[in-house]
């Protein structure tokens, strides 16, 4: 299964959703792009979260932050923000996949 990145342009169209300031303490907070880009991975290869690839974050980290993201509309939001840009990373990848 190949890698899954959102170009830079994609970012661009949604990292705005993504913005907030993290006061707590402990381990620094994971880079939402990589978040994304592995929930993204995860639906275009219809995968489980535990097949996730170690070059994305954790599966258990992805996957918390995917559940508050869906709870909050951000996810869905963000796809979107993706589609009406011409940019349907999931979709795209999903058609390439069947062709």
């Amino acid at each position: 299964m190949s890698e899954f990145h959102l170009s830079d342009a994609q970012w661009h169209c949604v990292e705005h959703l993504f913005n907030h300031t993290d006061v707590r303490r402990g381990r620094p907070r994971r880079a939402d792009r990589d978040i994304l880009n592995a929930i993204l991975w995860v639906q275009t290869n219809g995968e489980k979260w535990h097949h996730l690839p170690s070059l994305y974050p954790p599966s258990q980290t992805c996957y918390a932050r995917y559940i508050a993201w869906q709870r909050a509309g951000m996810f869905q939001q963000a796809l979107n923000t993706l589609e009406r840009a011409g940019m349907s990373a999931v979709r795209e990848r999903e058609r390439a996949a069947r062709d």
